[in-house]
């Protein structure tokens, strides 16, 4: 008779800024992974540990193009592109020779450009809440509509109240896993790719120095073929469709989380007011601490790989939780504390894994890292009240069923 356990049901229905308790008892465990089964059925590795993530996630033999090809096993309802598209923009980019357009748009100096930009919109948003009066919401008067601005300037292009609405509402069908039913999934992601293929001849067009555009314009080096050209209205659109969620719904909720974080905690803004030099460290703490992903970074095995004694087979699925490695206490000593000093200059420290780590390490790391900043900085701006939440923490609303953590409100005093 077999003693072996069945696998745990994943994710572990945590949909707050509050991990799940599971995390910190599989961390304990002698295995560096466990089996977990997803809502489609398909049966995963989980790691939970930070030295595991960091070893796995650097290892070539788990691929992220593997995991989204067609017929591979899944932590989402659906796979998440449009029916007849690849989905894998960045190999698509790498395999045209045209990452490196993204690297240029997304690298230091390119982001450093916006940075004022940012900083300017995050003021204004503040003031206006400011000057209606307590209570505010800082969800939907500061988490929303920032990340929106930065992505429509950098990322896509020129998009009005109207179309922020429609592509909100696909979003909000797409990434609610456990309520809409994956026809109205499938529906909602197709309304989104043919959205932006309707859309890419206005948004190329539109001025400014956005990576839509500049990617519609590159030229595709030639190959020993001879082949060249630019990418497809198609391929474009899928590029479009990740943007938006990878570029501004992921953005949004961490923004939203973080949110939290400091209205829970006016004593981190206060502290900046006093020091600006603190900023680049709580935008590092933040990252670290503030969970946002439900699921998990999610590989394929493309080869046997043995670790700590266990044989991750080829072709088995590999998701890891980065919100549980950030709060490994092996890793990050006391990991619940709110602790900026972890990232500062003078002190070793292990970096967090809030952008993956290895090959796939997220593009977007510094335009996120800047909007951070830029909203650190406007709230500590003098002269800007401190705010707070303006009910008990408990009453924080949350919705449930969601691949990335999102409140329902920020509700805020001062």
């Amino acid at each position: 008779m077999s003693t072996e356990l069945p696998p745990l049901d994943f994710p572990f229905g945590d949909w707050s800024d509050a991990i799940s308790p599971v995390y910190a008892l599989l961390r304990d465990t002698p295995q560096p992974a466990t089996r977990v089964r997803t809502v489609t059925g398909d049966h995963a590795w989980l790691v939970t540990r930070y030295d595991v993530a960091r070893a796995l996630l650097g290892d070539p033999r788990l691929s992220l193009s593997a995991a989204l090809r067609p017929g591979a096993p899944r932590q989402e309802p659906i796979p998440p592109r449009a029916e007849g598209t690849r989905g894998d923009i960045m190999a698509t980019l790498r395999e045209t020779g045209l990452r490196s357009v993204m690297s240029d748009a997304l690298g230091p100096r390119a982001v450093r450009r916006y940075h004022a930009w940012t900083r300017r919109h995050a003021t204004a948003l503040i003031d206006g809440l400011v000057r209606t009066g307590p209570p505010a919401d800082l969800y939907t008067g500061l988490a929303v509509p920032l990340p929106y601005l930065v992505a429509c300037q950098v990322l896509l292009g020129e998009l009005d109240e109207d179309e922020k609405r429609l592509l909100n509402e696909a979003c909000d069908t797409v990434l609610t896993w456990g309520g809409p039913g994956t026809e109205a999934m499938t529906a909602a992601i197709a309304r989104m790719y043919d959205f932006f293929l309707r859309r890419l001849p206005g948004l190329v067009a539109t001025p400014g120095d956005h990576l839509l555009r500049r990617l519609a314009e590159a030229e595709i080096p030639a190959g020993r073929d001879g082949a060249g050209g630019r990418l497809s209205d198609s391929e474009l659109a899928q590029v479009a469709n990740v943007f938006l969620i990878a570029g501004y719904r992921t953005s949004a909720s961490f923004l939203a989380n973080a949110l939290v974080t400091l209205a829970r905690c006016p004593d981190i803004v206060t502290a900046i007011r006093v020091d600006p030099g603190l900023v680049p460290a709580t935008v590092e703490e933040l990252l670290r601490r503030t969970p946002m992903a439900t699921g998990g970074a999610k590989r394929l095995a493309t080869r046997d790989v043995e670790i700590e004694g266990l044989t991750i087979k080829a072709g088995e699925c590999v998701l890891f939780s980065l919100e549980s490695a950030n709060h490994d206490p092996v890793a990050f000593p006391d990991p619940e504390r709110f602790d900026p000093g972890r990232f500062s200059t003078d002190r070793q420290h292990c970096p967090h894994l809030g952008f993956g780590y290895g090959k796939h390490h997220c593009p977007g790391n510094r335009l996120a890292r800047m909007q951070i900043a830029a909203v650190l900085e406007a709230l500590a701006t003098p002269g800007t009240p401190t705010l707070r939440l303006a009910e008990p923490d408990t009453q924080v609303p949350w919705r449930p069923d969601v691949a990335f953590r999102i409140p329902e409100a920020i509700p805020v005093t001062w």
